[in-house]
């Protein structure tokens, strides 16, 4: 470490740029910390690409993007097209490789090197391989490991392509072994082939597991260890956002997932642990470890634990429910009193005061005794509200998740674009369907892409002979309807807190396209705008953005009698103007999303405004859209 290595903000980043000559200096001069690491594991970015990277304004939107994740620390270093960046201090444990940070308690850790950039299909060439070689062959000269033993993939510890299907070991062996000998290097190998899971698919897993994450928590990344190994023991989705306990003077992190709670002590992040082989079945007294984890896993449901209730001790006893989604209720179907709690992956229920005879919604899936059913579907529309959303029987979505035992719904039936493809979706607790539109028919499992084999668990066939005749797949929409936009593996850092303040305005702004290359730019950590929602030539309505979040789409303008920060009372939508003009669709679908954000935030005619009619400096924003008619929504 040098005198030079301040940092700043959340998590940690020290945000210098070295040139290849400083950096050489820099790492044979580093002084390390109480462990000296013994693993480099390479990493690329995929996104942004080479073409994306924006230098420090990057690195800040990485830094960004960690901190709205909830991240303590990050990779160590970037090599980028301008340089060598640094970002967590190498003498600290950084989070990028899951369980291949290393610990403390380990007694190893590593360095975690991200290339900029997408090498699925192509190596890494130009600064950013020379970068890359000289911080490799810079690593081992100051650590005295050699590469071949330094060097390990991010997808050695993952299902991952990183550093992308195109980088081989063989390949970078042979490129820095060369530059530590200041000779040749040999004839490259071919590049790497494409491996068990495809590029797009890969995409399309990572934007699904990060709609599934946010669902309850801060969305997904393949590089925390809790995640992975989430992912890994098929253990569902996080039922709340990590967290942290003190006990016994030790700092603790922790998050309930559907089918058990992950811990670990900070900041041995790879050490990952399970709440329910700490318990084993039993109830710990109260001071103990195991019995805080799970007064904290209980707490997120809002349902506070309860060692002398029935329902909690099958829960404990079981070690397959998962958190409460809520606290217990009753309900009566036909005259009779039922107790019931929804967890994670079933509902629980007893009848009137038969405290010895609890039962799993799940036995009744399949049930053809009428009575049966009838408590069935009645427990069903109430874990479904639990959730907030309406159970559906004749919904295909509904049908399949009840068949396959999926467990509580934790949001509604979404679409999502990923790439230049629609898909529908909803998550569960322990898994997320999906099909492509429009082959509604085509239902698939998420968690099926990451089995054995990647095989398609839910072929047409098989989903077939599980719906009754008539089932709905597609959803009930209106001509006009919202989906999010997804960047794999990464999520927008263009916005900030309302500060308390109301939204009043709507602002319009204008883009040249082509939407999709629009969208994915501005859903990049480090861009300097977007907006809420975007129009796009065809109809189509994207947003990047919840609404209770300031996005970065206007500026300073004077409304209202003073000159304030539009971004922090407004939505922003922006529309596509390809260079043949507006199109009818989107103009049609403008005044659709105009109206519905109107309603929903109360908002006159006359808070529907052009980033023109506020700012002189964007005169020519919109300046040339047709009428008022975009008032009148």
């Amino acid at each position: 470490m040098t005198s030079q290595d301040v940092t700043t903000g959340t998590p940690p980043m020290i945000g210098r740029c070295l040139t290849i000559p400083q950096w050489l200096d820099y790492v044979a001069r580093y002084q390390f910390g109480q462990l000296t690491p013994s693993k480099v594991v390479l990493h690329h970015t995929w996104r942004p690409t080479v073409q994306q990277w924006r230098g420090l304004a990057s690195m800040q939107g990485m830094q960004r993007y960690y901190a709205n994740k909830g991240w303590a620390s990050a990779p160590h270093i970037y090599v980028a097209p301008d340089g060598i960046w640094l970002f967590t201090p190498m003498k600290d444990i950084g989070i990028h490789a899951g369980p291949g940070n290393g610990s403390l308690k380990a007694g190893w850790y590593s360095i975690g090197v991200e290339m900029v950039g997408d090498y699925d299909r192509e190596r890494p060439s130009g600064a950013v391989w020379e970068g890359t070689k000289a911080v490799l062959g810079g690593l081992s000269r100051r650590l005295n490991i050699p590469p071949a033993t330094l060097l390990a993939f991010h997808r050695d510890y993952s299902k991952k392509s990183c550093p992308g299907w195109a980088v081989t070991k063989e390949w970078v062996l042979g490129e820095v072994n060369a530059w530590l000998n200041n000779a040749a290097p040999p004839p490259p190998p071919p590049p790497g082939p494409i491996g068990s899971i495809p590029p797009e698919i890969e995409e399309l897993a990572e934007a699904l597991l990060e709609q599934s994450y946010a669902r309850r928590a801060e969305g997904y990344n393949s590089s925390w260890a809790f995640h992975q190994f989430a992912v890994e023991n098929n253990l569902g989705f996080p039922m709340a956002k990590s967290q942290r306990l003190q006990h016994g003077g030790k700092t603790y992190a922790y998050q309930p997932f559907a089918r058990d709670t992950l811990f670990c002590e900070s900041p041995n992040w790879g050490d990952v642990q399970r709440l329910s082989q700490l318990l084993a079945g039993s109830i710990p007294p109260p001071g103990t470890l195991g019995r805080a984890l799970l007064d904290a896993t209980y707490a997120t449901g809002g349902s506070p634990f309860r060692p002398d209730w029935a329902f909690h001790q099958y829960a404990v006893a079981g070690q397959t429910l998962g958190p409460p989604l809520e606290p217990s209720k009753k309900l009566v179907v036909d005259g009779v009193s039922y107790s019931y709690q929804v967890f994670a992956t079933d509902t629980i229920f007893n009848r009137g005061t038969e405290w010895q005879n609890i039962q799993r919604l799940s036995a009744l899936a399949n049930t053809t005794n009428p009575a049966q059913a009838k408590v069935r579907d009645e427990l069903l529309k109430a874990t479904y509200a639990a959730a907030g959303q309406q159970y559906r029987p004749d919904w295909a979505f509904h049908q399949l998740a009840r068949q396959w035992n999926l467990g509580a719904p934790l949001g509604k039936t979404d679409p999502i674009t990923v790439g230049d493809k629609q898909y529908n979706f909803q998550v569960y607790a322990t898994d997320t369907i999906y099909n492509i539109v429009p082959n509604w028919s085509d239902v698939k499992r998420l968690s099926a892409i990451f089995g054995p084999q990647q095989m398609l668990l839910a072929a047409p066939a098989p989903v077939a002979r599980l719906l009754s005749p008539g089932a709905v797949f597609a959803p009930e929409w209106d001509a006009f309807h919202i989906q999010r936009f997804a960047v794999a593996g990464r999520a927008p850092s263009a916005y900030g807190s309302r500060s308390g303040s109301k939204i009043r305005l709507i602002v319009l702004h204008g883009d040249a396209g082509p939407a999709l290359q629009s969208l994915e730019t501005m859903a990049m950590p480090g861009s300097p705008r977007m907006p809420h929602y975007y129009v796009a030539a065809h109809g189509a309505i994207y947003q990047l953005i919840d609404d209770e979040f300031a996005a970065f789409h206007s500026g300073m303008a004077y409304w209202d009698g003073a000159r304030r920060n539009i971004n922090r009372s407004s939505i922003g939508v922006m529309l596509e103007r390809p260079h043949t003009g507006y199109t009818d669709a989107s103009q049609r679908a403008l005044s659709w999303l105009i109206a519905h954000l109107r309603a929903k935030y109360n908002i006159p005619a006359s808070g529907v405004v052009r980033w023109s009619d506020l700012s002189p400096d964007a005169a020519g924003d919109l300046a040339d859209l047709p009428g008022n008619w975009y008032r009148e929504g």
